[in-house]
């Protein structure tokens, strides 16, 4: 989520090229882990047991996608928001990486069977960006095809910025990506206005502005921790749907969409990244 017009296309561009300069520094639980690609990889077993090759849809460039036991002759294409998240970080031919809007898919209606998005659905504004994200996905996918989405969502109990901070003071956050993840909650107050990543930045840059002392302080090395810089001065803002409100939207309104299933993993911060098994039926009307 971006200021709208040229301006700010070009901050949000810039934004991702600093994140495909760092994409090393991200883990889970930011990146999936072998719970979640468990999940994703027997959803494709079954349907390549029932239907044979899927044509598959990557939303982002999920590295870890890429690498799944796709059925022999499974197609897999990859849209992603920009090129150079798609030259950094894509591990697939280039052929098969679109860069194009999510909100805007250049596929066939019905062309294909499974789509698939790892914690990306924040990365769209609340609720008119994320609603015609939900009618572009039923379009493309085809009837009876699945979409499968990890979440990023907010705790029962939000929890305040300084509770993260102590936690983080008090070597209780393991990684950059635990912390980004829970100062994203703490901060959002109100989903449709999200989270601005320019306030996460500042709100470790308060702690200690030399970068160097504050990874002594919490066990991190200063090149992990400075890749926060990336949310430096951004004008991007993320925007984190309940669960409730994501089924809302899949499966009301706009809808199309049914839950066939749902998985909680395990890990660290797991519960608030629940994956969720949808099938496209027709809307009423259609």
């Amino acid at each position: 989520m971006t200021p709208p017009g040229p301006a700010g296309e070009a901050v949000a561009l810039e934004h991702w090229r600093q994140i495909a300069r760092q994409w090393r520094q991200v883990g889970p639980p930011l990146r999936p882990t072998e719970q979640d690609l468990a999940v994703v990889g027997e959803a494709i077993r079954a349907w390549g047991h029932r239907h044979g090759q899927p044509r598959a849809l990557v939303l982002g460039v999920t590295p870890e996608y890429y690498h799944l036991p796709w059925p022999a002759g499974a197609s897999v294409l990859a849209v992603d928001h920009t090129q150079a998240m798609i030259d950094a970080v894509w591990p697939g031919p280039r052929g098969a990486a679109l860069c194009a809007e999510w909100t805007d898919l250049p596929l066939a209606a019905g062309s294909r069977d499974i789509a698939l998005c790892d914690g990306g659905l924040h990365l769209l504004a609340y609720p008119h960006e994320q609603q015609r994200f939900v009618r572009a996905l039923h379009r493309v996918v085809a009837p009876g095809g699945l979409c499968l989405l990890r979440l990023f969502v907010p705790p029962p109990q939000r929890e305040s910025p300084a509770s993260v901070i102590d936690d983080l003071l008090r070597r209780r956050i393991a990684s950059l990506s635990g912390l980004k993840f829970r100062l994203w909650m703490a901060l959002q107050r109100e989903v449709t206005r999200g989270v601005a990543l320019a306030a996460v930045w500042e709100t470790v840059h308060r702690v200690e502005p030399d970068w160097a002392q504050l990874a002594s302080r919490v066990g991190w090395s200063l090149e992990h921790l400075s890749a926060i810089d990336t949310y430096r001065d951004s004008a991007t803002r993320y925007c984190l749907p309940t669960e409730a409100a994501v089924r809302q939207l899949f499966c009301e309104s706009p809808g199309g969409f049914t839950l066939e299933a749902r998985h909680t993993p395990t890990y660290e911060l797991g519960g608030q990244c629940p994956t969720l098994v949808l099938r496209r039926v027709l809307r009423k009307g259609t």
